[in-house]
């Protein structure tokens, strides 16, 4: 029971840091801004991004959702192997308390990861909006009345 509660200790400290560190890299692309917040910073990250040209927006923000993921998914999986060794040592509170810990990093995940795919959405949409070949405008001509 003492190993599972060190080893406990040692994942929350090592999630710390790896949480440090993403914000660290996080600020070293130039993104100081938290995700999950949508103050006047979030606007003037927005204003910052409108001056790049769209393809390179594409890709920052599909770079920014691939680091996201792979450090989610990096958490979860060693997250999911202490659970399988508190099962095996017959912990079933650290092994529940494990599963929270899991939902909780899964919604983290999906409170930075939305904002970011709905930008991708957006951009999306306003560059086929001016390729003009949305679905809204594309079927409503004369012939196919």
């Amino acid at each position: 029971m003492k190993r599972i509660g060190l080893l406990v200790v040692a994942v929350s400290l090592s999630l710390c840091l790896a949480a440090f560190a993403g914000e660290t890299s996080a600020r070293k692309q130039g993104n100081s801004q938290s995700s999950s917040t949508g103050g006047a910073k979030g606007k003037t990250r927005v204003r910052g991004l409108a001056r790049i040209d769209p393809a390179t927006q594409q890709k920052m923000l599909n770079e920014q959702i691939a680091v996201r993921k792979k450090e989610h998914q990096a958490t979860i999986t060693e997250l999911q192997a202490i659970k399988t060794l508190a099962v095996k040592e017959k912990a079933p509170e650290t092994a529940a308390a494990l599963d929270k810990l899991m939902a909780k990093h899964d919604q983290e995940y999906q409170k930075k990861v939305e904002p970011l795919q709905q930008q991708l959405k957006k951009l999306e949409t306003a560059q086929k909006d001016a390729a003009g070949t949305t679905p809204k405008k594309a079927g409503k001509t004369k012939a196919s009345k």
